[in-house]
């Protein structure tokens, strides 16, 4: 067998030079893919470590010159990672120009534009509830319109922090979307805090309804039944305060709480609980689980009595068939 000399001592057998310069190559681009790979789904994942190499201080705030309020600058990583906005960058809603350490003064007043972004999407045109209408909805709302100092610079981040916030799913604990989109409102309205100071003292068993009811639910205008709850947050004296609105067969104001109710206890429980166990109630009806529950096993234990006394009585016509045979 022929033996060709490749370095001096070396020796590796039938291996001509263009094989060998193939074999190299060949080596060199598969391991150039395997660097390549991992390095390109690192690019598109967010790099946000030096920005929250600072700002996952939970201390980091300033005080405003201004109003002499402290302005928080922390960011919860684990928070943000779980938000609707945990797979984007830093960089791509806030200014470039944050690269710079310490950031310049201007960047303090810098406004994020949430339609302008959210409205570039592909499925923009698409969506049943578009951000183009949230945006006229909320030019209409209170909070705009109104001339309190509390109410000045109010925008879409005053309610819904940029860095947590997230859309609620079907199966997701109702009361605790209930407590949550409450708390969104309770962390200005501190007053709702007090009983003596809250504007709902006509409301019967108010921590009732605040346990299973949102503030938007009342304090909102009726939508199309396929959209979410308009934000167009109305003054007090413009709210809902007809209780069979929500207590009725047909809720037209909480249509879309019940409706996410039914579809998550058919996600979990299935079909029965969705005709039967739902939770609406309605004005003039005392429902009571223990006694839905006895009602549905006397019906269940009547079917089956029912059901044994006609098999009973078919076997006694069998029966008097064969004798009579």
């Amino acid at each position: 067998m022929r033996r060709r000399v490749i370095n001096e001592g070396d020796t590796q057998p039938g291996v001509t030079g263009p094989q060998r310069l193939l074999t190299i190559v060949t080596t060199l681009l598969l391991l150039g893919g395997l660097h390549a790979g991992p390095a390109s789904a690192q690019d598109e994942a967010p790099d946000n470590k030096d920005c929250l190499r600072c700002h996952q201080m939970a201390t980091l705030a300033y005080r405003d010159p201004g109003s002499g309020e402290i302005v928080d600058l922390s960011v919860d990583p684990k928070a943000l990672s779980h938000s609707a906005h945990g797979e984007l960058a830093c960089s791509d809603c806030h200014n470039a120009d944050y690269e710079q350490y310490p950031h310049p003064d201007r960047l303090k007043r810098e406004r994020l534009a949430c339609v302008g972004c959210h409205e570039e999407q592909d499925d923009a045109q698409a969506r049943v509830y578009r951000f183009e209408t949230i945006d006229e909805e909320f030019q209409h709302s209170i909070h705009v319109t109104s001339d309190a100092p509390e109410a000045a610079d109010f925008s879409c981040h005053s309610c819904h922090d940029p860095h947590a916030f997230r859309n609620s799913e079907v199966g997701e604990d109702i009361a605790q979307i209930v407590r949550d989109d409450n708390a969104i409102c309770l962390s200005c309205h501190e007053e709702l805090k007090d009983p003596y100071r809250d504007p709902h003292l006509w409301l019967p068993k108010r921590e009732k309804h605040r346990e299973a009811v949102r503030c938007l639910d009342c304090h909102t205008p009726l939508t199309q039944s396929d959209q979410p709850v308009s934000h167009q947050i109305l003054a007090g004296e413009d709210s809902n305060r007809d209780c069979v609105k929500c207590h009725s067969k047909a809720p037209e104001l909480l249509n879309r709480l019940y409706q996410y109710r039914s579809e998550t206890d058919l996600a979990n429980k299935g079909w029965i609980s969705k005709a039967v166990f739902n939770e609406a109630y309605v004005v003039g009806m005392s429902r009571n689980p223990v006694v839905d529950r006895s009602a549905l096993a006397i019906i269940g234990i009547t079917l089956l009595v029912l059901g044994a006394h006609g098999y009973g009585r078919y076997r006694a016509y069998r029966r008097s068939k064969e004798d009579q045979a």
